[in-house]
């Protein structure tokens, strides 16, 4: 136990030694500063809670752009010294996996949480909740570690940085695709087209403020699935 968390404090820590962690975090917040005023604010009139869902959707769009982002580093390329190391130590599979995505998470977590001064400007010509707010943070967070759980498995099949952030990408907007598919798809089969999209389908019960526990049970199942992919893949790579 001691070890699986020296490897996500070893690797939260890594980005904001590295000057990427910072630019990137800069990146993203900048990108929710504009994305509030420039469109859920806008120049039409809405409720202040109108204008927080929007908010909240797009910033559930970035987290996803974040992710993947961040699988650029989760790979453990053996060719290099250190995940050369990390592939022959005593760790076992599962602590390897799950400390290496507790790091990224928390850093997930602390650039998701930095912006959430951007829902109090709303407070300044209207009213939301702060329920509301907590709400959608939680569904935030989430989102995230759902998307590192399946950069995590990209990671360990890829192998390459670029592949797992191109895996990555390409299983979220899937996902995501997957609602817009739903209104031309066969009656029995839109709920389910529609209940494994992260954001577009499973989101909208937070960022509307709503606590929904069978939204919370498919973030929770995703990133399980996600985690358990990535330690069986990593356990293959060590036996071969």
């Amino acid at each position: 136990m001691k070890t699986l968390w020296q490897i996500a404090a070893r690797d939260f820590t890594a980005w904001f030694r590295s000057p990427i962690g910072w630019w990137l975090a800069a990146l993203v917040l900048c990108l929710d500063a504009l994305q509030l005023h420039a469109v859920a604010i806008g120049t039409e009139r809405r409720p202040s809670a109108a204008v927080l869902e929007l908010f909240l959707l797009n910033a559930a769009v970035l987290t996803e752009v974040l992710v993947a982002f961040v699988a650029l580093r989760l790979p453990i390329d053996e060719g290099h010294e250190a995940g050369a190391l990390l592939l022959t130590s005593p760790v076992g599979e599962g602590s390897l996996v799950l400390g290496r995505f507790l790091g990224a998470f928390g850093y997930v977590a602390v650039v998701t949480l930095l912006s959430l001064h951007l829902p109090a400007l709303i407070l300044v010509n209207g009213k939301i909740s702060f329920g509301h707010v907590a709400t959608g943070y939680l569904g935030l967070l989430l989102v995230g570690a759902g998307g590192l759980a399946i950069a995590s498995a990209a990671a360990a099949i890829a192998r390459r940085p670029f592949g797992a952030a191109l895996t990555t990408a390409g299983v979220l907007a899937g996902l995501e695709l997957a609602h817009r598919l739903a209104s031309i798809a066969d009656l029995e089969h839109r709920p389910i087209l529609r209940a494994i999209a992260p954001v577009f389908g499973r989101f909208t019960s937070f960022r509307q403020g709503l606590f929904q526990l069978s939204d919370v049970v498919f973030f929770v199942l995703l990133t399980y699935l996600g985690l358990r992919v990535a330690t069986r893949a990593l356990a293959g790579r060590r036996e071969a």
